[in-house]
This record gives structure tokens, sequence and C-alpha cells, in this order.
């Protein structure tokens, strides 16, 4: 009878052979997994910061949106009838110039037009003011069109004039609408003895030649007010002073903002610069600083991201392409210098 044959029991390996050692991830793969987490949860975290860009940059285009005034927009159509209808061209009224030149000035050769058309520079629309009673508008008109926009900028309504007042002060002045050159003194206006305009006016050149600069006439052109508040005659009142006009207005009651829900997003949109001390407007500062360094960020690391999926590295590469087309030639090269340059 042929022994039985032994089996032996089925060898367990041990874990240490069984499972591998785990080995670390490549170097590359490790900072492309830092920068996919980056990339999403400083996304996240300025989200509020990139949707205020986005919706006041929106504003900044389309001034009817939101807004805080009585505002019309006007076509074509709505200056049919008027003298705007066929108004002179830029090569019209560059001729028109030149015959009157010559009438004045009777140069022995004629002045002529030389090659290259006229054109209409360094801005692209004509600005007008309109008073009506104690209403004020401005009405931009845009040339190559022949449409524009009417908005109304009546700050307040007008009251009880303040028993001190010295004038009304001029309108306030807003960025792109009719700004009228610098503010001027008024005859009528306060004049106190010691005036921060006239200390800036002595000591800029002070400071312009330590910093090696050519001195030179100091005009101030632009300050704050100076709001406090007045009781005269029992009443309260809100004083309001410009050291340049050197106009005091007065309001009854206690000061009250203008400020308005579009006002507001965009004086946010403009807000910029480091104040002498740590502020509201200080952190605000660097809230804009980072939303500059993300977006560049944002760029890069996206370029990164999408170079790793080599499914999409084609359709990509056609997608920069035309991307920096795009923007050399429209927004940073023909486009764009030929506005900013005319």
């Amino acid at each position: 009878m042929a022994p039985l044959e032994t089996i032996d029991p089925p060898v367990t390996p041990s874990s240490d052979a069984a499972s591998p050692r785990p080995t670390s991830r490549p170097l590359s793969r490790r900072v492309m997994h830092m920068v996919r987490r980056t990339h999403l949860y400083v996304g996240l975290f300025l989200f509020p910061w990139a949707i205020l860009y986005g919706v006041t940059g929106f504003l900044f285009n389309h001034p009817t949106v939101l807004a805080d005034a009585p505002t019309a927009h006007f076509s074509r159509a709505d200056v049919v009838g008027t003298p705007l209808e066929f108004a002179p061209t830029p090569q019209e009224q560059a001729t028109a110039v030149l015959a009157a030149l010559n009438d004045q000035q009777k140069p022995a050769a004629p002045y002529r037009l030389a090659t290259g058309g006229a054109h209409y520079a360094t801005r692209e629309s004509f600005v007008a003011n309109v008073k009506a009673d104690a209403r004020t508008f401005f009405v931009v008109y845009d040339p190559k069109t022949a449409s524009g926009t009417i908005r109304e900028t009546t700050t307040r309504a007008v009251g009880e004039k303040a028993p001190f007042a010295t004038a009304t002060g001029d309108a306030p002045r807003q960025r792109g609408m009719g700004m009228g050159g610098p503010m001027k003194q008024n005859h009528a206006g306060v004049k106190v003895e010691d005036s921060i305009v006239e200390r800036l006016k002595t000591a800029v050149p002070t400071i312009m030649e330590r910093k090696g600069f050519p001195k030179g006439e100091v005009t101030v052109t632009t300050s704050p007010d100076v709001k406090f508040p007045v009781e005269a005659d029992g009443q309260l009142w809100t004083a309001t002073y410009n050291p340049i006009t050197t106009t005091v207005s007065g309001a009854a009651g206690q000061e009250q903002s203008e400020l308005t829900a579009r006002g507001f997003l965009l004086r946010l949109h403009l807000s910029r610069g480091y104040p002498g001390e740590v502020t509201t407007k200080w952190l605000w500062a660097v809230g804009v600083d980072a939303m500059a360094l993300i977006l560049c960020f944002w760029g890069v690391s996206g370029l990164l991201m999408w170079w790793q999926i080599k499914a999409t590295r084609k359709a990509g590469r056609l997608v920069l392409a035309l991307s920096a087309a795009a923007a050399t030639a429209l927004a940073l090269g023909v486009g764009m210098y030929a506005v900013l340059a005319a």
C-alpha cells in the first residue's frame, strides 16, 4: 500500500512580504497636488472679492443698471430734427478750422489739410451739464453713434438756507462726468488765517526739492470738504466748508450720508491705497493686493493644471493662441493704443 502523501499546509506569507512598502509620491506630483489645493481654497476665500469686482465692473460699463438717479439712454432717432441730426464730422470741422485760420492769419502759403484724416482725440464723448431750476443733469453724447445718456446729478433737495452760509458751494465733482477743471476760490468765501491750502502751496516745493524734483508754481486743484455741526438760532445745522473755494454751506439737521447702493459699490471698486494708520480702509487695501496676487496665481496655476490633463492640451493650445492674439491685437495693441494715444 502506497504511503499516504502528506500535503504541507499552504504557507501564508508574512504581512511584510505581501504588502509592498509604500513609496513616496514624486516631488512633481506633490507640488501639483499643493497647487490644485491652493487654487481651490484661495478661490473660495476670495469669492466675495471676485463677485464684487465682477458686479462693479459691470456697473461701470452700464450706468443705467441699478441707477441711483433718474437715467435715460437716447439713440440716433432721438436727435432727428435737432442740429445734431447732421452734426459735422471731424474732417468737416478740420476743414472749417483751417479756412478760419487762413482767413484770420492770411499766411503767404495757405494752410491745407495734410495726408491723414481728422479724428476725435483725448476722449470719445461730449459732456454737457444742464441746470433746470433746483435740479442738475449731465448729458453724455457720443458723436460716432449719435447716442448717449442723460443722468440727474442733483445730490440733495434744496431746503432752507443756513443763516451762516456764504454760498451754495460747488456741486460734487465726479470722475469722468464733465469735471470742469480745478476748483476756484469764491470771492464771497470765508478766508481763514491758518489755511491748509496755503500751507500745502508753501510746503510742496520744499518736499519736491528734497525728493530731487524741480520747484514750480503750485496750484491746489481739489480738496476734501470739512463738515462740522453748527448750532445757530437754537437749530442744529451741518456746515460744509471747502478749503479751496472757501465757501460755507449748510444743511438743516445732523449729517446724513448721500451714498447710494450704486455709489457705494463703485467707490468700493475704486478704493485703493494704504492710509497712514491701520484702519478698515487699510485692511481693504490688503484685500485688494491679495486679489491682485491671486488673479496672477490663478492664471499660472490654471496653466499648470491644464497641462496635467493630456486630453485637453491640444484644445488648450488653440484657446491660448486665440486669447493671446485677441488680447494683444485688440486690448493692448491696435485697439486700446489707438484710443489712449490719440
